[in-house]
């Protein structure tokens, strides 16, 4: 199956949101019940997209079989933590391949090309934020060299 991975266009936005929307609904279904379905394409969700799409700080990327977007992956530069003597810093944000994709590489595939733009960008440090029961995204994030370093705990009221 060949994939081919480019950078997304504003013509390609309404799709980025329909799988970022699929995201948002696996992670409410099975994660978090806070998520906020409506987010994705209201007026913050589209300005989001728009400026990751179109700013020079912001990279989407798609991934195309047989004409069809089957993926994207969101990330951008990041404001690093003053606390911290840090490189440029890069977050992966958000990031989906439809579920029959999967286990294909293509996810892999968005990832190195990431990677590719950050080291374009001259970025020293990637960051990613997983739920903690999202044990398949963990061991694919660890499996890609990333390490642990936070844990953030919640205490519900």
């Amino acid at each position: 199956m060949k994939t081919i991975i480019k950078n997304a266009t504003i013509d390609d936005l309404q799709k980025v949101q329909e799988l970022n929307l699929k995201l948002f609904e696996k992670e409410y279904e099975e994660y978090d019940l806070l998520l906020n379905l409506n987010w994705t394409f209201g007026k913050e969700g589209t300005k989001y997209y728009k400026d990751k799409i179109l700013k020079d700080n912001g990279c989407v990327l798609i991934a195309i079989v047989k004409d069809e977007i089957v993926g994207y992956l969101c990330g951008g530069i990041k404001k690093a933590e003053a606390c911290r003597n840090l490189p440029i810093v890069a977050e992966l944000e958000n990031t989906l391949v439809l579920e029959k994709f999967r286990s294909k590489g293509i996810g892999k595939q968005l990832f190195d090309e990431f990677i590719k733009w950050c080291k374009s960008k001259k970025v020293g440090k990637v960051k990613v934020a997983a739920s903690a029961q999202n044990e398949g995204a963990i061991r694919f994030y660890r499996a890609n060299n990333f390490k642990d370093y936070a844990l953030v705990l919640e205490y519900d009221m």
